[in-house]
């Protein structure tokens, strides 16, 4: 056989039965191919290499899916002693042989390649898999583990530490985190939703190209639910409608999406978990809205929706449901209630922006923008639980489905427009398993913190994972688009960067995927060491002190309702929870409709306690008694909330709230009761070294908050585990209650020692990692 090459290829092979292939019971008719000669006509073969590839050849794409392949340059190829002779041994086709283990039934052709060549390539082999592997699909849930929700996989628990790549040599990605120990992977997949139904044609090639690598991998693919091209087409009136004009993809509110989706997801479910690497798959993460993480169209490009046909239909019928009849809906709108109740139309953009320099617009005169917030979110959140339903009837339930979801911390003033203000619903949906976002972008800079975009505690005491996507800029990122959000400058940056979102992850025993937006991140053998390092600690800890939490943030969604988007006091909420590594203390943030479930704290921080319903409000005044500090920031309990409607309080209930009348709007302003002590800020504009004084010191009846660390470097405490990253190089002092002992983590010399201090000095942006336990 000649090939476009000036040379000729002469082929040759040695071959075993398929009984004696590892990874498997697949039975294959024939014989499978274990290594190759070529032959150059005595010239080496190019330096770019050769590349198999196994195609799937029994299906009607037009596009044969690869369901694997391996590339061997010139260098990775032996020769034999026969002149211009070169061989690929069983080892460098141990890939593929790996991955028919996994294949399905069906036909498949083993074909060579020789890259940049303009040429055929050439069947090598012809493979018949007449009944594929067919395991029990892996059983995956969460409970608890040391204290907090944990992942078990087959009644095992697995430490929640996972890569996703999402471009670049995914082979060589893929060996790497293989061979530093990661067991758990996220990876891109398509759903199957042609046009002419459910197709598996291309299905298998994601996990076959991990699989190959790591066939002891467990996966829980990144599907895209919404609605391909053609869908769009077949479907117009079911777009998404900005405010320009312009059509989006589809509504959040559209019910023929919904409806499709359901089905993509169940078949697309029941076929990854009953396929021949069913035991392989521990779980989905369902993903539409912009950037995949269930945001309203438009949010990031200055666009606001939704004004489609199938929006202002939900629109109407929540107004209905609401009011129930005309003659209330009228009251409640007063001159708003244009016409009837069954024309309402959503308010406009411009509507709903009115009044911005104002910080809560008078609930009479904007009841209709109200409203809306508090259906805008619904949308969103009844197609997230339809499809998390789907994924558990399609795929069992015991394996985990999840959402991007809940960044209220994040947006500030993009909050009310995201349609991410249903977690309160959401988190007590049965379906669900794990809430995930990106590690928060405010101040994650070198020398900045790693924070968290949600109510993490919340969803925590609901038996539920938050799961942290690391995305944090390595200094081998060259990708324009990904560059330039606080990149690490080096080496030195990255790793220490690495090590505080890790710290973060540790202490506050959530899960964390490592996020290789652009391919190559982390392609450095200090970075693939420390993610060794850090899977070996993780897997083995086991904690046995936490310290006492005394700190809680709380956060309101429904306060924001009456609040103009883009509010100046909006947008100061990211920065200020950003900052709150910096303290000196561990704190927990919760969502405010959970004070009555939290556990107790020292010192409870209210950021918009503004609009209360009658148990929050009760909840608070239950918090003042046995010297604990209440911090309000902001109008606190000036608005009462009831049935959808806010009407102002009662005269005196904002004093009653906060316990006192500060005087003029200046700092921090206080007030110590008999029983507790009352605190209140106008906007959370304020320092951490001013907040960390005053919550670290007290009167005698008040109780102080223990302060562990001086100064404004991030602190990352709990779970038997403290680490700090430097803001500011120098001397650093971590002061206990008690003796503990400490030893380092990740450096070749590690500092051991013990005593109620714990000093050593860090470098600007440098960050030292301690288990701690005490000292008997």
């Amino acid at each position: 056989m000649v090939l476009w090459l000036g040379v000729a290829l002469l082929i040759g092979f040695s071959a075993v039965s398929a009984a004696s292939v590892p990874h498997g019971n697949a039975e294959v008719k024939g014989e499978i191919v274990r290594s190759h000669t070529f032959t150059f006509d005595g010239a080496a073969p190019p330096e770019t290499g050769v590349q198999l590839r196994l195609l799937r050849v029994d299906t009607e794409s037009t596009e044969p899916p690869v369901m694997a392949a391996i590339h061997l340059k010139q260098d990775a190829l032996q020769a034999t002693e026969r002149a211009g002779q070169w061989l690929i041994s069983e080892a460098a086709m141990q890939p593929l042989l790996t991955a028919q283990a996994f294949l399905p039934a069906g036909a498949y052709d083993l074909h060579l390649v020789l890259p940049e060549v303009d040429a055929e390539p050439v069947v090598l082999d012809h493979w018949e898999v007449e009944s594929a592997r067919n395991p029990e699909p892996a059983r995956v849930v969460i409970q608890p583990h040391q204290g907090k929700p944990g992942i078990w996989i087959n009644d095992t628990p697995r430490f929640p530490f996972a890569y996703l790549p999402h471009a670049g040599d995914f082979d060589k990605q893929y060996t790497q985190m293989r061979d530093v120990g990661v067991e758990l992977f996220s990876l891109y997949a398509p759903i199957g939703n042609h046009a002419d139904g459910f197709n598996d044609s291309h299905l298998d090639e994601p996990f076959l190209r991990l699989l190959k690598h790591h066939p002891d991998a467990y996966i829980f693919p990144r599907v895209d639910v919404g609605p391909p091209g053609w869908w769009l087409e077949a479907h117009p009136e079911e777009r998404y409608v900005y405010d320009n004009g312009e059509m989006g993809p589809q509504s959040m509110f559209s019910e023929a999406w919904m409806a499709a989706a359901e089905e993509w997801v169940e078949a697309y479910s029941r076929y990854i978990r009953t396929g021949p690497y069913a035991d392989r798959i521990m779980g989905i993460h369902l993903c539409t809205g912009h950037t995949g993480e269930w945001q309203s169209w438009g949010l990031w490009e200055d666009l606001r929706g939704d004004f489609s046909e199938p929006a202002q239909r939900a629109w109407r019928d929540y107004l209905v449901t609401k009011y129930g009849s005309e003659a209330a809906w009228q009251k409640a709108w007063g001159e708003r209630a244009e016409g009837n109740l069954d024309e309402a139309v959503i308010p406009s953009r411009e509507r709903r922006e009115q009044d911005s320099d104002t910080l809560q617009r008078a609930p009479v005169a904007y009841q209709d923008v109200i409203d809306f917030y508090d259906f805008y979110w619904r949308g969103t959140v009844e197609a997230i639980e339809r499809l998390a339903r789907a994924a558990k009837v399609g795929g069992g339930e015991n394996w985990l489905v999840g959402v991007f979801y809940g960044y209220q911390i994040q947006y500030g003033g993009l909050a009310q427009e995201s349609q991410h203000l249903g977690m309160q619903q959401l988190m007590d949906c049965p379906d669900i398993d794990f809430f995930c976002s990106p590690a928060m972008y405010s101040q994650r800079a070198p020398g900045g913190t790693s924070t968290f975009m949600s109510f993490t505690e919340s969803i925590q005491q609901r038996g539920k994972l938050w799961w942290d996507e690391a995305d944090n800029r390595t200094h081998l990122v060259d990708h324009p688009e990904f560059g330039p959000v606080n990149p690490a400058a080096d080496l030195w940056e990255s790793l220490n960067v690495l090590q505080r979102e890790f710290a973060h992850n540790i202490m506050r025993q959530t899960a964390v995927w490592w996020f290789d937006m652009s391919g190559g991140w982390y392609d450095d053998p200090a970075l693939l060491d420390l993610f060794r390092q850090m899977r070996e600690f993780g897997e083995a800890h086991e904690a046995a002190w936490r310290p006492e939490v005394e700190v809680a943030v709380f956060l309101d969604d429904k306060s924001l309702y009456r609040m103009p988007p883009a509010q100046r006091y909006l947008n100061l909420i990211p920065p200020f929870l950003s900052d709150m590594p910096r303290l000196g203390a561990p704190y927990n943030t919760y969502l405010l409709a959970d004070l009555d479930k939290a556990p107790e704290y020292t010192a409870y921080i209210f950021l918009n306690a503004f609009d209360l319903s009658a148990e929050e409000r009760a909840a608070i005044n239950a918090l003042k008694r046995d010297g604990k500090t209440l911090l309000f920031i902001g109008p606190a309990g000036n608005g009462a909330w009831e049935d959808g409607r806010v009407t102002p309080a009662p005269q005196g209930a904002w004093h009653g709230l906060v316990g006192f009348t500060p005087e003029g709007t200046d700092g921090l302003q206080s007030y110590v009761h008999p029983e507790w002590r009352a605190a209140w800020l106008e906007t959370p504009e304020i320092s951490m070294a001013e907040l960390r004084a005053f919550l670290g010191n007290a009167p005698d009846h008040i109780d102080a908050v223990h302060i562990y660390h001086e100064a404004d470097d991030a602190l990352y405490l709990g779970n038997g585990f403290v680490a700090l990253h430097a803001q500011h190089a120098g001397e650093k002092t971590l002061q206990f209650e008690t003796p503990m002992r400490f030893r380092e983590l990740f450096t070749d010399t590690p500092l051991e020692t013990e005593g109620a201090t714990l000093e050593f000095p860090l470098n600007a942006r440098e960050t030292r990692s301690f288990v701690i336990e005490p000292v008997p």
